[in-house]
């Protein structure tokens, strides 16, 4: 028997996974600011089987990520099953399958996307985890296809609910677009009119306007927010009606700080503020005087540095609107 949606799936907005951003730390910035679940970064199956320092790092959370999703990638069902059992009792909320993923690195060894050139091997990995889950939800995360030439089959979302799946993440778009390209949302709207379970709208968080424009379009139960969440948190509380997207006077330093902070949780320096550099230029994004933002932010070394940059940050408020993405 199908387990039920995940919270905060349904109606809601859902931070996606995204490998090198969505740690713990941001994760927990995002919640905060209105994302109704989050998903970790996609972790290997095999990695886990291993044991790999690597792959338990991303399995790190806190209680107060909740409602938080476990992204799981592989080739085989037998290492979905045996990850499915080592992950299900560590207090997430779902487990999500990764056949979606367009990188190269992935798509070779079979995972990934690569996973919608062979829908029985997918329905199978489906099972695979649904049989380990113990009743914790089952999630699956695909694209429309490979390519235009090879789609996935319109039905899919009722396949996968057949295998055990509670919900289906779509992103709009074929693998062969990777990421650039106006998602399809009549594409989406087929599939989600015959899925039995929610079909989650993934591929367009470029604006909030944007965002809930794709999602009525689509018909979808609720939206996957992906890169526009990235040194933006503020587009969660503007998509759920509460707030500006746009930060309000003193809240980019805020958010930084209080990212960092969290960081430091399971980061020590230098490694902190290494990690903290990439978020930061993604902070800065859009404003007058953004390169010279960027070029401070990239040599950031202590707490100082940050809130120095973020001071500046704050004294340049004005955004300059013909900036990609305001």
């Amino acid at each position: 028997m199908t387990a039920p949606c995940p919270p905060g799936l349904r109606g809601g907005f859902v931070l996606a996974p995204m490998a090198g951003y969505t740690d713990s730390a941001f994760r927990r910035v995002c919640l905060r600011m209105g994302a109704t679940a989050a998903v970790t970064e996609m972790v290997s199956v095999q990695g886990l089987s291993r044991r790999s320092a690597g792959s338990c790092r991303m399995l790190r959370h806190s209680p107060e990520e909740t409602p938080l999703g476990v992204q799981l990638y592989g080739a085989r069902p037998e290492d979905f099953a045996r990850a499915a059992l080592l992950v299900r009792d560590m207090g997430f909320s779902f487990i999500d399958i990764n056949a979606g993923c367009p990188v190269r690195r992935v798509i070779r060894s079979g995972s990934g996307a690569s996973l919608l050139l062979d829908i029985p091997r997918l329905l199978d990995v489906t099972s695979a985890v649904s049989a380990s889950s113990d009743g914790l939800p089952v999630t699956v995360k695909i694209r429309l296809g490979w390519s235009e030439e090879e789609p996935v089959p319109t039905e899919i979302g009722a396949m996968l609910a057949e295998r055990g799946a509670s919900a289906v993440f779509v992103h709009a778009r074929f693998r062969s677009d990777l990421f650039s390209g106006t998602p399809d949302a009549a594409a989406l709207r087929r599939i989600v009119e015959l899925s039995p379970v929610p079909v989650i709208a993934n591929g367009e968080s470029t604006s909030t306007e944007a965002a809930l424009g794709f999602l009525a379009d689509s018909g979808a139960d609720g939206l996957l927010v992906g890169r526009g969440a990235i040194g933006r948190p503020w587009i969660f509380r503007a998509l759920r009606g509460t707030g500006p997207e746009m930060p309000l006077p003193g809240e980019i330093s805020g958010a930084v700080l209080l990212q960092l902070a969290l960081m430091r949780e399971y980061l020590d320096p230098p490694l902190v503020y290494h990690v903290l550099r990439g978020h930061l230029v993604h902070y800065f994004r859009g404003f007058r005087g953004a390169p010279e933002l960027r070029s401070r932010a990239v040599r950031v070394e202590s707490e100082e540095d940050v809130a120095l940059v973020c001071g500046m940050a704050e004294e340049w408020t004005g955004r300059d609107p013909d900036a990609p993405g305001w």
